[in-house]
């Protein structure tokens, strides 16, 4: 089964939004899914109102499972129905031992691929910083999304993703899209800086796809304080702001449907 990565040498591009409601429509569809964080922050569980896993939970991480002081069942929060997600302690710590333990490598691809097993889908949410974590789990993902926010500093998070890894020998190939973020219909500059990013596109990833621009919504800003995901059953406080919701909601559904993950 596919392991699909998002990731962006720039933060604050919507990345975890992006790859938890993917992986949240996902599920929806009837498909098994794991999200694995990368990320110490593991503001993905904050996404779907389940910060508490994270904060009451101590023994439950990535790192107690490679360490074998677990079980794969223990450390998994279900977060919605047929999504589930994984969450980890200092992934700098994680770092430093797979760089000096050249076998822990190994234990980290098998567990990570072992729960192919078991799920239909497993994406891995990254934090803007590069480790040797990041490295490895990006080597075996089968697909990665990078998302690129539409401003100047975003489009330099595009050239330094190419550049780490032109470095690191991860292969570009690997980016099957690119999809950019904080797109306004009226706003000169994101529209000029999709411009950019096609051109330079065209150069570095000419096999990458570019999906539909995603539109910088307030409503999803509202969802996220709620900790709902746009695919959950929820109504809005009122009939304007649920329009607004619903008409999002549509749009992600709508640009999800085009994705090849498969492969």
């Amino acid at each position: 089964m596919p392991i699909i990565s998002t990731y962006c040498k720039k933060g604050g591009v919507g990345k975890t939004t992006y790859l938890g409601y993917l992986a949240h429509y996902i599920s929806t569809q009837g498909k098994k899914v794991l999200v694995i964080s990368a990320d110490d922050q593991n503001s993905i569980f904050k996404l779907f109102g389940c910060g508490e896993f994270v904060s009451d939970q101590n023994n439950m991480y990535l790192e107690h499972l490679l360490a074998g002081q677990c079980n794969p069942e223990d450390i998994v929060c279900e977060a919605r129905i047929n999504m589930y997600i994984i969450k980890t302690l200092n992934t700098d710590r994680l770092s430093f031992t797979l760089t000096v333990k050249r076998q822990e490598e190994r234990k980290l691809i098998d567990t990570i691929k072992g729960f192919t097993k078991f799920f239909d889908y497993i994406f891995i949410d990254f934090p803007p910083s590069s480790s040797r974590l990041s490295e490895i789990l990006l080597d075996i993902s089968d697909s990665i999304l990078l998302v690129v926010g539409l401003d100047t500093l975003g489009l330099d998070g595009y050239i330094n993703t190419i550049q780490y890894f032109v470095d690191t020998d991860i292969n570009l190939e690997k980016i099957k899209y690119i999809v950019p973020t904080g797109y306004h219909p009226i706003k000169l500059a994101p529209k000029n800086c999709l411009k950019e990013l096609k051109k330079q596109a065209e150069i570095y990833t000419p096999n990458a796809e570019i999906t539909d621009p995603i539109c910088d919504r307030s409503v999803i800003k509202n969802l996220q304080a709620e900790g709902v995901s746009i695919f959950d059953e929820f109504k809005m406080a009122s009939k304007f702001h649920q329009k607004n919701r619903d008409e999002v909601e549509k749009e992600w559904r709508n640009d999800f449907k085009k994705l090849n993950l498969d492969k």
